[in-house]
């Protein structure tokens, strides 16, 4: 028996032995293009027990005789199951999920799943943001996230973007966004890599701003970074170059076409002045030749851009190091952009309860604008004259002289535009800007136990900029006889951001709670310094002003802070149930005393329709959520010492003698505060048929109350002006968000994404006098902000209207406008005024589509983005550019009226026209075509022959298609000659490699 006993206990050991032995299993995780995986994570299903991918994708795990099933996971990629059998080695494709619910959503002081998010946010994610290798970092962000404009700022190269979420709030002060890199508030995108940038969380209804307070009003772009990986360093580069071509111009008159406005058509309609045109311009006219000068000036400039990365790491220590460089080319002549980037990042785990970081981003750029006048004149120059001095035919007929052998005066009787090639000249005209950016974030986190986080965050930038500009003597400026000038600026900008952060984690059982406190502090300095010299006598820029006359010395300091305590409460139940709580005290030191501090509370719930058994059972439903929030979040964006008097240099005449002194330079108001927003925001995520289908529809209700406005007070007081808080403005909209996945086939995939955003903007009050309108500043209740206040156009008075148009004092061929009222007058008294609102320079609704393609190992895809029910008053037809037929600048090759072409698009050369400006406010929509890119990806049996883990080669151009109708340059930010640059396409080739 006890031989038995013994027998049975030894066969038990064995077995015991047997099933629990370990086996070492391998793998690859691929992507749906058989790419690697690196940070995959690889489950024993059922456990805690797993790894994560390497930066080749693999993997190496033990595992029991018990764990027969691995869960493999990726950000973004369906989970994938796989059942182990006896193999050792297993190779994992992961399918690409268009609307992955695990997504990391950046919220603020923490991150949150995407199914837990309980506020209105959207995401851009790295692949999307060098899809169309955007210069500015901010470009990435248009057409790809509801409810945000984007705007750039100028054609000029290395030009920013205007960024807006959700309408217009404040009147006089700033609506951009906040921008928060790396934890590091108030970053400067233009100064960042986009190839460095892995996503941009957009934060825009009111409870998620929330634990931003004050700095959060306008909403906010939290950037990440790239960081290391656990794995051995992997190196990446990624680098483009092409040209950039001027496109999209708008038509202007060739020499006949301005010949015939000027003289012959403006006879027609019974002008009988001649203007005087010399012989060499009548040549140019009878000849049929023509001198293009904005073809002149411009030509295709070379951009390029290269990015290198190493990153990898340990089981404690992860790092990524990054440096680029950009060359973005200016299309006019002397004009360019260039940047340099360095980047690192270090995250390490010192013991099991201690991690220590940091960020930091370095950048250098140098921009070259050369002359803000050659554009412009350029424009205005006249098509009939003569860009070298040797074709002139008669230099005496207009005193025309030569400059490096370019005529001057271009060989016509004026002597108001200067030869636009002597203009661009940088041995006369130079505009340089050259500034070093530094951010930077450092971290100490303590972690006592499982749950708890006590991390206090160090965040500091500086910008430092130089701007200066010389115009020489032969410029228009100095009018070819004075002697040169100089322009220099020095901007000095540092702040801080201490921030001491503890969040607790804990579950139990089916109640999730995440409890956040924050203690913030800001300080910003801003030091500035503008001076300038006249009569230098040689060319020596902005570098010797000793040697000129001094003009300007000014110098200016401002100082703020900003105070903060905070706590935000996120609790979940069942995982179905979710609840925000979030409250912030700002006190800011720009306003006035007694009213620096508020408080800005914001909840919001959300419910996991999803996730209820009644849903379940609809096999078409894949994911349902409804949101709803409220809550409140101020501005305090008035400039510094708004609340205190100032004083002001003055100058006095003692018989002839000059006395200076000091005046008040403003009247303060004691009172003034915050400016108030409260949102109410609905939203619904959805995901249907497998999650094909998915997406996001938001309403959301904002109104802004205590506007901090410069509001116009009688000049008898002494003062034209006064900063107060004054009136209110909604804003609501909806926006829609849309991901499909319109063909899923092994060897051909197809993803569209669609955003949708509309919002109505509208002033509400004006004061608490009940003020329906103040014209001056262009403020209308029940109308929007930018609102355009003027004449209605009504078309051309036509020959058989003759007698009407006398009644109104105008003729046949000038603009004819509506008379409001019908009292057989055009008034502009009070009681009786014919103008009235046209519009908004807000456009009604924003909609942007990208659409991505996949066959084999080749890709395409492009974007559409379109902007609509924009109005503006054209600044080309509000210039000189409108101004056709008076001979003295060229014009826009318009359809204008004469006796023998009775148009109604555009008044006749040469007609009086009293309400010409009617004529200049045009729809400016559009649709653009952003980009279309085709590429290749080396396939991976290539790519472990070469060492590789990816090789990617593409084509792409950028701004081929733009449809619109409005007269002029683009439409998007209503362009004019005068410090911009021209339009533009760009042609490049670029790879993307790593190893």
């Amino acid at each position: 028996m006890e031989k038995l006993k013994f027998t049975l206990l030894l066969l038990a050991m064995v077995f015991s032995t047997v099933a629990w032995a370990q086996v070492n299993v391998t793998g690859e995780v691929l992507d749906d293009q058989n790419q690697p995986l690196p940070g995959a994570n690889v489950l024993i299903k059922g456990t805690t027990v797993g790894v994560v991918t390497d930066l080749d994708g693999k993997f190496s795990l033990a595992v029991n005789g018990t764990s027969n099933t691995l869960a493999i996971s990726f950000i973004g990629f369906d989970t994938q199951e796989v059942q182990l059998d006896n193999r050792s080695h297993y190779v994992i494709k992961l399918t690409l999920s268009p609307s992955s619910l695990d997504e990391v959503v950046v919220i603020g002081y923490g991150q949150v799943e995407k199914k837990d998010v309980t506020g209105a946010i959207g995401s851009v994610e790295s692949e999307d943001i060098v899809r169309g290798n955007p210069v500015q970092a901010a470009k990435a962000i248009q057409g790809q996230a509801a409810g945000v404009i984007v705007t750039k700022q100028s054609n000029q190269p290395g030009a920013g973007y205007n960024i807006n979420i959700r309408g217009l709030s404040s009147i006089d002060y700033s609506n951009e966004p906040l921008v928060v890199i790396d934890g590091v508030m108030g970053g400067d995108l233009n100064a960042l890599n986009p190839a460095d940038i892995q996503s941009m969380d957009i934060l825009k209804d009111a409870s998620s701003t929330a634990i931003y307070g004050s700095r959060g009003a306008n909403g906010v772009i939290i950037v990440t970074t790239k960081r290391g990986g656990k794995g051995k360093p992997t190196v990446s580069y990624d680098g483009y170059v092409g040209v950039k071509t001027p496109a999209h111009l708008p038509d202007l008159m060739n020499a006949q076409q301005f010949y015939q406005a000027s003289v012959t058509d403006r006879q027609l309609n019974g002008y009988t002045q001649n203007l005087p045109f010399t012989s060499t311009e009548m040549d140019m006219v009878n000849s049929g030749k023509n001198t293009d000068w904005i073809d002149q000036i411009s030509g295709t400039a070379l951009q390029t851009s290269h990015s290198i990365a190493v990153g990898g790491g340990s089981d404690n220590t992860n790092y990524h190091f990054s440096g680029g460089y950009l060359n973005d080319g200016g299309a006019l002549q002397n004009t360019k952009f260039q940047r340099y980037n360095i980047k690192g990042s270090l995250d390490s785990k010192l013991t099991k309860f201690l991690n220590v970081g940091f960020t930091a981003n370095y950048s250098v750029a140098k921009t070259d604008l050369g002359s803000n006048e050659a554009l412009r004149s350029a424009y205005r120059a006249r098509p009939t004259g003569v860009a070298m001095y040797d074709d002139i035919l008669n230099p005496d007929e207009n005193q025309d002289f030569a400059w490096n052998g370019y005529a001057a005066w271009m060989g016509i009787n004026d002597k108001q535009v200067l030869n636009p090639l002597i203009e661009i000249d940088p041995e006369n005209f130079q505009d340089e800007t050259r500034s070093n950016t530094f951010f930077g974030n450092a971290y100490l986190e303590l972690i006592p136990f499982e749950g708890l986080s006590i991390k206090s965050s160090f965040s500091a930038g500086i910008d430092n900029s130089r701007w200066g500009q010389f115009r020489g003597t032969m410029t228009k400026d100095r009018a070819t006889t004075r002697l040169p000038r100089a322009f220099l600026q020095t901007d000095d900008l540092s702040n801080f951001t201490l921030d001491n952060i503890i969040t607790y984690k804990k579950k139990f059982g089916a109640h999730d709670f995440t409890v956040t406190g924050v203690q913030s502090t800001f300080q910003e300095r801003f030091e500035e310094l503008d001076s300038s010299v006249d009569e230098i006598p040689y060319n020596s820029l902005w570098y010797a002003f000793g040697t000129g006359r001094p003009v300007q010395l000014d110098t200016r300091l401002t100082e703020r802070s900003l105070l903060s305590y905070m706590g935000r409460v996120m609790y979940g139940f069942q995982d179905k149930y979710l609840l925000t709580v979030t409250g912030r005290w700002d006190g800011a030191s720009q306003l006035s005393e007694g009213n620096k501090w508020e408080f800005f509370p914001s909840a919001a719930l959300a419910w996991r329709l999803g996730d209820e058994e009644f849903i379940k059972n609809i096999s078409a439903i894949s994911d349902l959520k409804l949101r709803v929030s409220y809550g409140f979040v101020g501005n305090s964006a008035v400039a510094p010492y708004s609340t205190q008097a100032r004083l002001a240099k003055t100058v006095y005449d003692f018989d002839g003698a000059p006395g200076f002194g000091f005046a008040p330079e403003n009247l303060a108001d004691k009172e003034l505060t915050w400016e108030k927003s409260k949102e109410l925001n609905f939203g619904l995520n959805m995901g249907f048929l497998n999650n094909r289908i998915g997406g996001a529809f938001e309403v959301y209700f904002r109104n802004t109350v205590d506007l901090i406005y410069n509001e116009q007070i009688p000049t008898s007081s002494g003062f034209s002006s006064v900063t107060t808080n004054i009136g209110e403005v909604s804003n609501k909209g909806v926006e829609l968000t849309l991901n499909t996945v319109n063909v899923d086939k092994s060897r051909f995939k197809w993803f569209t994404n669609i955003n949708f955003a509309k919002n109505v903007n509208e002033v509400v009050s004006i004061g608490s006098a009940g003020i329906q309108a103040d014209i001056a500043t262009g403020l209308f209740v029940g109308h929007p902000l930018q609102a355009l206040y003027d004449y209605e156009f009504a078309g051309i008075w036509q020959l058989d209207e003759k007698d009407i148009a006398s009644g109104y004092k105008q003729v046949p061929g000038s603009v004819k406008v509506v008379d409001q009222n019908g009292d057989g007058l055009i008034s502009t008294n009070n009681g009786i005024d014919d103008r009235r609102v046209l519009g908004s320079q807000q456009p009604d609704w924003t909609m942007g589509m990208t659409n991505k393609f996949a066959y084999g190992n080749f890709d395409l895809s492009f974007m559409i983005y379109t902007s609509q029910g924009a109005l503006y008053r054209n600044s080309m037809l509000s210039g000189t550019m409108g101004e056709v037929g008076t001979g003295r600048y060229n014009a826009l090759n318009l359809n204008y009226w004469t006796v023998n072409n009775p148009t109604n698009d555009y008044y006749g050369p040469g007609v009086p026209n009293p309400y010409r400006t009617a004529i200049q406010y045009q729809d400016a929509s559009f649709v653009r075509v952003s980009d279309i890119t085709f590429g290749f990806t080396m396939p991976r049996t290539a790519l472990d022959k070469m060492g590789f883990s990816k090789f990617r080669m593409y084509a792409q151009v950028s701004n081929p298609f733009v449809f619109y109708d409005f007269d002029g340059m683009d439409p998007e930010f209503n362009s004019s000659t005068y410090n911009d640059g021209v339009p533009t396409a760009t042609y490049l080739f670029g790879v993307n490699v790593s190893f």
